[in-house]
C-alpha cells in the first residue's frame, strides 16, 4: 500500500507491488485491518492511476484463478482467489463514496473502456466484475461441489439448496458455505452504490451494477440465483434436541449465509430502472424480454421502467410466476418458522438471563420477505388469505408490533408489518376471517387481556389503540396504516366487545378534538379514516355491533362538535393548551373536557393516558415541519439500525361521492396543499424532503367510496409562526369539513338516542317499582318475624322493621339499563327506528396501498441500513465511508 500511494504511476509489470495483495493475506481480517481507509483514500485521491491499476490487476488475477480447472484441489489458488475477492470488497465502497453522488469515480473505474492488463483488449470493468461475481457463486469446486464425470464446465448454474425449483440439496461442504459468504459480500458491495446516493436521488439515479444483474438476459442464471437465494434464506437448520444457545457473539456460518442471501434477494427484487429522461437512451444490458407470459405476471409494485426496450427485472418477473401450491407451502411454512423462532427467542429463559438471543433471529428480514412476496405475487396473497393459519400469522405479526413499538430500533419492523396488515386488509375474505375468536395462548402473559371472548378484530383494534396511545414520534408513519387497517375491516365488524368499543370511541374523541385537528395537516386524514369506520358501521353493521352503537350514542356530542367546528375556537384551544404545556412538564389532554360522563365511566384508564400521550405529539411548537416526508435511517456504529424519520402514510387523497354526502349540497372548495409531518430530531435526522403523497390504487369497479380528504392546495405557514408550524386557514377547513359524512351518522345516533333514553327511563321506572315492592315485601316479612318472636318471648318489647333489610331488598333490584339497551340494539326493532340511509349508503371499497417515490426511498433506505448494520460485524465493510442514503451515528 505504501508503494502504490507514493509512486504516482507504477508500471503493469511491477509484480512486486501488485502480487502481495493476493499472496500475503491469510484471511479477511488481514485485508480489513491492514488496508485502512486512510491508505485507500490516499491512493485514490493522489495516485488515481495506481488505484485503477490495482483494481484491474486484482480483478485480472481473479479471472485467471476462476478459470483454473480443479480449483478445489489447489488450496493455494483458492486462497489467492479469496484474497482477490476480499481486496475488491475492501476497495469498491471507496469508489462509490467519491463525488457528491458517487458517479464520478464509478464512471472512471467501472464504466469507461480501457485495455485489460495482460491482453490489451478493451473491456468495461463494471460489466465484467458483475458477471464474474455471479459466476463465482456457481464455480465448480469453489462454491458448488466439483463437476461430476463428464462435466467440464468451470461454472455450474445449479440451485444450492432444496426448496423451490430443487428437490434435493447439493451437499455443500463448510468450505463452500464460507466461500459463498465471501462472494455474496462482494456482490452486496458491488451493488451498494445506492448507499452513497442522496435519498432524493436513489429513485432517479441508476444503479448500473444492479441493473446488469436484474435485467440480465441469461434466464438460467437468474433462475438459479433466485432459487438459490430463496432456498438458502429459508433453509431450516434443525437443532434437534440441542438447546439453541450461542455461547459467543460470533454468528453461525449457515445463519450468516442465510442473512447475506436474503439481503441479496431483497436488493435484486427491489431494484427498478429509473425513468429515462426525454431524448436520452437508458443504459441497458438486458435484451427485451420475449416471454409471452410476462405481461400477465408483472408484479403489482412495479414502477414504469422508462426503458425503450420495455425490459423488466427478471427476478420480479420470475417471483410473480410462482404458482404451485407446494411452492407457496414452502414459502409460508418457512416464513412462519422464522417468525416463530424469533418470538420464542424473545420469550426464552436463556435470552432473558444472558440478554442475548439464543440464535440469530430474523423477524425484520422475514417480514420484509413476506411483504415483497405479497406485493409481487397475487396468487400468493390469495393462498395466504385462504390458508388455515392466516389468523395465526396475523396474531404473530401483531405480537411483533406490540413487542417492538417502544424500541426505536424496531420501528422499521413495526412499519413493515403495518404495510403487510394494511395490504391484507384490502381483501374482504381476510377482513371477514378476523371476526373469528382470538386465542390468546399465542401471546405472553403480559400481553393477554382479561376478556376471553375477543375476536381477532378486537385484538387488532386494541393493538392499534395501544400503539397510538404510545405517541412515539418515530411511529407517526405507522399510525395512518393502522387507522386504514381498522377502516378497511370496519364494513365486516361484528360483535365488537365493550372494551374495544369504548377504546375506539375514545380514540375518535382525541382525533376529532378541534385543537388536535389543526395541530398538524395530516391529522385530518386520521379523522377521515375514523369517520369512515363509524360510517360503515352505521350503514352496514349497526345491528351486529350493539355495544359499539351504544358507545357511539353516548358519545354523539363528539360528532355534533365536529359538525360545528370553528377554526378560531380551535386556534384558541390549541394556543391555550400549548401555553399550559410550556408552563408545566405534563402534557394536557386535548378535548377531554367535553367527554360525556357515561363514556368516562366505561372507558378504562388507558383511554385517558392515550389522550394525553397522543395529543402531546402536537403540543410542541416546531415539532413538525412542512413536509419532509422521507425517512432517513440512523445507524449506530455499534451495528444497530434504527427506524427512518417518519413520513406520510402512503395513501392517496380520498374523495367523497355525492351519494355519500347525503343531502348536503355539492360544493367546490379551494384546498390546502397537504403538508407532511416531520419528527423531532432526537436520534433520527432526515436526509431529504421527497413528498410521499402516494397514488391510490384501485382494484374494484363501481362507485367511489365515501370519504373526504383535503385537496392539496394548503397555504404555507406564515413567517411569523416559523417554517415548522402548520398554520390552518378557513380555506383549508372548507376543503374537508363539508365533505365529512357526518349527517347520516348523527341522524342515526339521534334516532337511537331517543329510544335509548326511553328504554333507560323504563328500566329505571321498573326498577323503582320493583324496589318498592321488594321493600314492602321485606317490611311484611319483618313484621311476621317480629310477631312470631313476641309469642315466644312476651317480655321482649316489639321491634320495628329495620332500615337495613329494606335497603338490602332495594339493592337486589338492578336499575342498570345497559343490558336491556344492548339487547334492543341487537334486535330488529332497532332497524325500524333508523332513518332512511339509502341516499348516503357508501360503497364497500377498501383504501388500497399506493406506491410513491418516497415510500420506495423509505423501503430502499431500510434495506440498505439493515445491510450496513449487518456489515458492521465482523469487519465493518462500509465503516468510515461517506454514506449518503441514511445517517450514520458514530458512537462516542
Amino acid at each position: 500500500m505504501l508503494e502504490t500511494g507514493t509512486v504516482l504511476s507504477l508500471p503493469d509489470s511491477a509484480d512486486d507491488a501488485w502480487s502481495p495483495f493476493w499472496l500475503l493475506p491469510e484471511g479477511p481480517h488481514d485485508v480489513f485491518s491492514l488496508v485502512t481507509p486512510a491508505d485507500i483514500r490516499r491512493i485514490r485521491d493522489h495516485a488515481q492511476e495506481n488505484f485503477i491499476k490495482l483494481i484491474d490487476k486484482v480483478f485480472d488475477r481473479l479471472l485467471i484463478l476462476k478459470a483454473t480447472k480443479d480449483l478445489a484441489k489447489n488450496p493455494l489458488n483458492t486462497r489467492q482467489l479469496l484474497n482477490c475477492v476480499r481486496i475488491l470488497t475492501r476497495l469498491v465502497p471507496f469508489i462509490y463514496e467519491a463525488g457528491s453522488d458517487g458517479t464520478v469515480m464509478e464512471d472512471i473505474v467501472f464504466w469507461t473502456q480501457r485495455p485489460r492488463p495482460g491482453s490489451g483488449a478493451d473491456y468495461t470493468l463494471g460489466r465484467q466484475i458483475v458477471s464474474a461475481t455471479v459466476d463465482l457463486l456457481f464455480t465448480s469446486g469453489f462454491t458448488v461441489p466439483p463437476a461430476t464425470v463428464g462435466e467440464d464446465a468451470a461454472v455450474r448454474y445449479t440451485i444450492w439448496e432444496n426448496g423451490i425449483g430443487q428437490t434435493s440439496s447439493l451437499g455443500s461442504s463448510k468450505e463452500h458455505v464460507a466461500n459463498r459468504i465471501e462472494v455474496l459480500r462482494l456482490l452486496l458491495v458491488i451493488c451498494s452504490k445506492t448507499m452513497y446516493v442522496p435519498a432524493a436521488g436513489s429513485v432517479t439515479l441508476p444503479n448500473r451494477a444492479l441493473h446488469a444483474i436484474a435485467y440480465n438476459s441469461n434466464k438460467r442464471m437468474v433462475l438459479c440465483l433466485l432459487c438459490s437465494l430463496i432456498n438458502t434464506s429459508l433453509r431450516d437448520r434443525v437443532q434437534g434436541w440441542a438447546i439453541p444457545y450461542r455461547s459467543s457473539t460470533a454468528m453461525d456460518p449457515n445463519d450468516e449465509l442465510s442473512l447475506h442471501a436474503m439481503q441479496a434477494l431483497f436488493i435484486l427484487l427491489d431494484y427498478q430502472t429509473p425513468p429515462s429522461k426525454a431524448g436520452s437512451e437508458p443504459d441497458s444490458s438486458a435484451d427485451q424480454l420475449d416471454d409471452t407470459e410476462a405481461d400477465s405476471n408483472t408484479p403489482s409494485m412495479v414502477l414504469v421502467t422508462g426503458t425503450s426496450t420495455g425490459a423488466q427485472n427478471l427476478f420480479r418477473v420470475f417471483i410473480a410466476k410462482l404458482h404451485r401450491t407446494q411452492e407457496f407451502d414452502y414459502l409460508h411454512t418457512n416464513i412462519m418458522r422464522l417468525l416463530d423462532e424469533s418470538m420464542r427467542a424473545n420469550l426464552s429463559i436463556l435470552a432473558s438471563v444472558t440478554k442475548q438471543p439464543t440464535k440469530h433471529a430474523m423477524p425484520q428480514e422475514a417480514a420484509i420477505l413476506l411483504w415483497v412476496l405479497l406485493e409481487n405475487n397475487a396468487p400468493f396473497k390469495d393462498y395466504l388469505v385462504d390458508h388455515n393459519s392466516s389468523l395465526r400469522l396475523f396474531s404473530v405479526l401483531l405480537y411483533f408490533m406490540l413487542n417492538g413499538y417502544n424500541d426505536p430500533a424496531q420501528a422499521g419492523l413495526v412499519r413493515t408489518i403495518s404495510h403487510i396488515l394494511h395490504y391484507l386488509s384490502e381483501d374482504s375474505r381476510f377482513a371477514t376471517r378476523l371476526m373469528q375468536p382470538f386465542d390468546q395462548s399465542i401471546l405472553p402473559s403480559t400481553m393477554r387481556t382479561v376478556d376471553a371472548s375477543l375476536t381477532h378484530a378486537d385484538f387488532m383494534i386494541n393493538t392499534v389503540f395501544t400503539l397510538l396511545s404510545a405517541s412515539k414520534p418515530y411511529l407517526v408513519p405507522v399510525y395512518s396504516n393502522l387507522l386504514l387497517l381498522v377502516r378497511n375491516v370496519s364494513p365486516y365488524l361484528t360483535q365488537v366487545s365493550q372494551t374495544t368499543a369504548d377504546k375506539l370511541v375514545s380514540l375518535f374523541d382525541i382525533i376529532s378534538s378541534p385543537a388536535f385537528i389543526i395541530s398538524e395537516s395530516y391529522h385530518v386524514r386520521w379523522l377521515i379514516y375514523l369517520i369512515e369506520v363509524f360510517d360503515y358501521v352505521v350503514h352496514y353493521r349497526a345491528v351486529d355491533n350493539p355495544r359499539l352503537m351504544y358507545s357511539m350514542v353516548k358519545a354523539r356530542s363528539y360528532f355534533t362538535r365536529l359538525r360545528s367546528f370553528n377554526l378560531d375556537k380551535a386556534r384558541a384551544e390549541l394556543s391555550q393548551l400549548r401555553e399550559k404545556k410550556s408552563m408545566a412538564d405534563s402534557a394536557r389532554t386535548i378535548g377531554r373536557s367535553s367527554m360525556p360522563r357515561e363514556i368516562s365511566q366505561n372507558t378504562d384508564d388507558s383511554a385517558a393516558k392515550a389522550a394525553e400521550s397522543l395529543s402531546s405529539l402536537s403540543l410542541n411548537d416546531g415539532a413538525s415541519a412542512d413536509a419532509p416526508s422521507l425517512e432517513a435511517n440512523v445507524i449506530s456504529e455499534g451495528g444497530d439500525a434504527s427506524e427512518p424519520t417518519k413520513s406520510t402514510d402512503g395513501t392517496a387523497s380520498p374523495a367523497l361521492s355525492e351519494r355519500a354526502r347525503g343531502k348536503r349540497p355539492a360544493a367546490n372548495y379551494a384546498a390546502d396543499k397537504e403538508q407532511q409531518p416531520q419528527q423531532q430530531q432526537q436520534q433520527i435526522q432526515p436526509r431529504s424532503s421527497v413528498s410521499e403523497a402516494q397514488p391510490e390504487r384501485s382494484r374494484s369497479k363501481g362507485k367511489e367510496r365515501a370519504g373526504a380528504e383535503p385537496k392539496r392546495k394548503t397555504k404555507t405557514a406564515s413567517s411569523s409562526a416559523g417554517p415548522k408550524q402548520f398554520q390552518p386557514s378557513e380555506e383549508w377547513v372548507f376543503s374537508w369539513l363539508p365533505d365529512l359524512p357526518l349527517d347520516p351518522i348523527i341522524a342515526v345516533l339521534d334516532a337511537l338516542a331517543t329510544q335509548v333514553d326511553r328504554i333507560a327511563e323504563e328500566v329505571h321506572r321498573d326498577a323503582q317499582a320493583a324496589a318498592a315492592a321488594a321493600a314492602a315485601a321485606a317490611n311484611a316479612n319483618s313484621m311476621q318475624t317480629l310477631g312470631g318472636d313476641s309469642k315466644t318471648d312476651s317480655q321482649q318489647p316489639p321491634q320495628s322493621p329495620t332500615k337495613q333489610s329494606t335497603d338490602t331488598a332495594i339493592a337486589a333490584v338492578t336499575s342498570d339499563p345497559t343490558q336491556t339497551i344492548i339487547h334492543w340494539l341487537s334486535s330488529d326493532a332497532m332497524l325500524q327506528v333508523l332513518p332512511d340511509l339509502e341516499e348516503s349508503m357508501p360503497e364497500i371499497r377498501p383504501r388500497v396501498q399506493g406506491l410513491s417515490p418516497a415510500l420506495v426511498v423509505w423501503f430502499r433506505s431500510l434495506l440498505w441500513s439493515i445491510i450496513y448494520a449487518a456489515g458492521m460485524k465482523p469487519f465493518g465493510i462500509w465503516k468510515n465511508t461517506n454514506v449518503r442514503l441514511f445517517v450514520v451515528k458514530h458512537s462516542v
